[in-house]
């Protein structure tokens, strides 16, 4: 196929990362081109939505007037400002608002609880601006509190006090805001779902939950013009701290009886949620005792950090079904295509908040991936950094990650090992350091992922 049949996809916050991956789908069908400032649609708190979409709009229909579809893969902003481009171009993609249902905690919960009630745990919405006594609290401690719009366990935590509650409270006063800027924005640029006193819950309020507990695990899905296709589901393995995740390990070991029922439950909700065409992910705890799953929260997007998972079991890789989707084409979803038996994403972390000294140079990642090949790292840090300069969750901190294949999980937990004895990672301690979750320095921006070319 020529150039002058190549689909064109447009990128928007698209990291040169990311782009590498594109370049391995099927180079004779598509062309890819980006959207937009990549530095505003990576960052929530620059990011001006209404202005953002209206200037890719009008790039789009002067310099790009025969596009197929629009692609985006980091979480937010991008994901959202994509669909919100894809529909004013009336290019394929879910509707703007289904996508903004289901990142909204409190408007997912509740129509999530109107397709599988027994799936959804008891909640409380909470306006961070009201004073709150113990008595106006419905849960009993301890409970889970999160915010209506957060990644990455961004101020999730558990609270078992009065006194906790109100500190959490405070720090999402001030943390929340220049974060949830944009979703808001977003909120009033589509219908809300629901009306009454649902509607006025913006994305830097906060939500309360009954704690949940069990084997989790990750749904990866997609809706293809209403019709659900499961990709796979994989295991979600914790630290002691019942919170971090040290790994993800895919295919799940899960039952084929449970892996049916999740199905039934993520087709359920994905369709009353009116997301119709594009890539998701539901994460759930899986009861041990045989109960009802519970839905943690849903993303209305790829896992990006299990795209080669994928690709080393079915052959696929997730971003291939993204552009798919984006082109308005049939998913060719594939199953054991791939070299590897299994394959798992090993999360590296510290307990304590660290200076980065020094990464790994060029020849140290060649020479791992040549004694372990296609062994993918990933590291979200630069030299210099501070861990907690990154969007963290409450209890520890993620630098990167390992993803590997292998013949079994044996062979996984042993592959690993020797990558990490590789990887040349070193860190410096903070003049003054403390376990202690409240010392964490602000996390509500991220640091950039860096568009960079050549």
């Amino acid at each position: 196929m020529g150039r002058g049949k190549q689909r064109l996809i447009l990128m928007v916050g698209v990291s040169s990362k990311e782009e590498a991956w594109l370049s391995r789908i099927e180079a004779d069908r598509y062309r890819f081109e980006d959207l937009g400032d990549f530095a505003e649609a990576d960052d929530p708190a620059r990011c001006r939505p209404r202005q953002f979409v209206r200037r890719a709009v009008s790039e789009a229909r002067r310099r790009y007037p025969g596009a197929a579809g629009v692609v985006a893969f980091d979480d937010y902003p991008a994901s959202l400002l994509s669909l919100a481009i894809a529909n004013r171009l009336r290019l394929p993609g879910a509707s703007l608002q289904s996508a903004l249902t289901a990142n909204h905690k409190v408007w997912s919960r509740i129509l999530q609880r109107k397709a599988a009630a027994a799936s959804v745990p008891r909640f409380q919405i909470i306006d961070p601006r009201r004073a709150y006594r113990a008595d106006d609290l419905k849960l009993a401690f301890p409970f889970w509190l999160k915010p209506v719009k957060g990644a990455m366990s961004f101020l999730g935590c558990r609270i078992n006090s009065l006194e906790e509650f109100r500190w959490a409270l405070e720090k999402a006063r001030r943390e929340l805001p220049p974060y949830a800027r944009a979703f808001n924005e977003l909120l009033a640029m589509s219908p809300a779902p629901l009306g009454g006193r649902y509607a006025a819950v913006q994305g830097d309020w906060l939500i309360a939950e009954e704690l949940m507990s069990g084997h989790q695990c990750t749904l990866d899905g997609a809706m293809e013009n209403g019709r659900f296709h499961l990709l796979g589901i994989a295991d979600s393995i914790r630290l002691p701290n019942r919170i971090s995740f040290s790994r993800f390990e895919l295919p799940s070991r899960l039952s084929r009886r449970v892996q049916k029922h999740l199905e039934q439950i993520a087709e359920r909700v994905m369709t009353r949620l009116q997301y119709r065409h594009g890539l998701f992910n539901i994460e759930f705890f899986i009861d041990p005792r045989g109960g009802e799953p519970k839905i943690i929260e849903i993303n209305p997007r790829l896992s990006p950090q299990f795209t080669d998972l994928y690709a080393k079991i079915d052959g696929r890789s997730l971003h291939h079904y993204v552009v798919e989707a984006a082109a308005g084409l049939q998913l060719s979803v594939t199953k054991g295509g791939g070299a590897y038996a299994c394959a798992a994403s090993c999360v590296l972390r510290s307990t304590e908040d660290l200076y980065v000294r020094r990464l790994p140079k060029r020849r140290d990642l060649q020479r791992l991936r040549r004694t372990l090949p296609d062994t993918h790292v990933e590291l979200a840090v630069e030299q210099g950094d501070r861990l907690s300069d990154l969007m963290q969750d409450s209890y520890s901190f993620r630098y990167g990650w390992i993803n590997l294949g292998a013949k079994s999980r044996t062979d996984l937990r042993r592959r690993f090992r020797r990558a990490l004895k590789m990887l040349k990672v070193e860190f410096v301690p903070l003049r003054t350091t403390s376990g202690d979750r409240r010392s964490k320095s602000k996390n509500a921006g991220r640091k950039s992922r860096r568009k960079t070319r050549g």
